[in-house]
């Protein structure tokens, strides 16, 4: 299944934060910036949040964090579905 992520968003996001230019962080910004689910955060909320993202895929059936584990990030799910506590989680129609 192909990722619904502008290309020009998943490249500046597979940078590493430091090696990434003005123009990444605003595609990652303008691409973020477009989210439903974070149309509520502030300007300089969401530039520190394009510093910061990255992009990582991952296979089928692997487990990316367990209900004990304290959390230290928080995924956007841009394709694919996701297994929580017995619930199906899929990412939005575009």
């Amino acid at each position: 299944m192909n990722s619904p992520v502008d290309p020009g968003a998943r490249q500046a996001l597979k940078k590493k934060p430091p090696e990434r230019t003005p123009e990444d962080l605003n595609t990652i910004y303008s691409y973020l910036h477009g989210m439903e689910i974070l149309s509520n955060l502030r300007e300089h909320q969401l530039r520190l949040m394009s510093a910061r993202a990255r992009y990582e895929r991952y296979s089928g059936n692997q487990i990316l964090f367990c209900s004990e584990t304290i959390a230290r990030c928080w995924y956007i799910l841009l394709s694919g579905s996701v297994l929580m506590k017995d619930s199906m989680v899929l990412p939005p129609c575009r």
